[in-house]
Formats: structure tokens, sequence, C-alpha cells
């Protein structure tokens, strides 16, 4: 594959042959990475007992399932070669709903749970002093 056809319109919009082989390995555990993903995050989430884990498991599972399964019609739709939805541009969209979401969770976990837990201490000390 020659990397200048990424900079051509007819090689989003056009139809994909059917994946075959390694391709069609890489394609397959590629989603099916992200639904198990999904689920283990799913029932982790019912044995943690903190606030915050369980908020990141559920935007982890709600990401897994969704790209995973996402990704799985994109596959279907391209292996039967149905006309528009099978095209190359969607997995475009897919890649950037997964990295756009992947950084939303990140965030979340690096900047915005350090303020919860200290949100929580601070309204802990001062319950100390209230009747």
């Amino acid at each position: 594959m020659s990397f200048t056809n990424l900079l051509t319109w007819s090689y989003w919009f056009t139809q994909p042959f059917t994946a075959r082989g390694v391709a069609f390995t890489v394609l397959v555990v590629l989603f099916l990475f992200f639904v198990l993903l999904g689920l283990s995050a799913k029932i982790g989430r019912a044995y943690k007992s903190e606030k915050w884990l369980n908020e990141i498991l559920r935007r982890i599972g709600n990401f897994g399932l969704t790209m995973g399964v996402l990704g799985l019609i994109w596959f279907f739709f391209r292996q039967e070669r149905v006309t528009f939805l099978s095209w190359r541009f969607w997995l475009l969209f897919w890649i950037i709903g997964v990295i756009f979401w992947g950084y939303k969770i990140i965030w979340y976990a690096i900047v915005r749970v350090p303020k919860i837990k200290t949100e929580s201490q601070n309204r802990v000390a001062q319950g100390k002093y209230l009747p």
C-alpha cells in the first residue's frame, strides 16, 4: 500500500474489497478487543465501591462496547460489500471517535479525579465541625 493513496478521494469513497487473511484477523481481533474491554469494565464496576473508580469504569465500559459494536457493524457491512456503509471514511470516523473518547476518559482520570478526591476530603474535614 502506498501512503499517497491516503490523499486521494477515490481511496476513501470507493468500495473496498472484502478483508481476507491477516487484515480479516486484525480487524476482528481489534473490534472484539474493544467489546471485551467494555464488558470487563462493566463487570468490574460491580466489584468496586469508590464512586470515582465506578465512574471511570462506566466510561470505559461505554467506550469499549460502543466502539466495538460499531466496528463490528462496519466490518459486517464491508464484508457484505454494502455500497455506502462499507466505505473507508467510516473507519476514519471510527478512529477519530476512539481517539477523542479515549482522550476524554484519560482527561477525567488524570485531571478530574484528583479534584474530586480533594473535594471529598475537604467535605469530610468540614463535616467534623458542623453539628
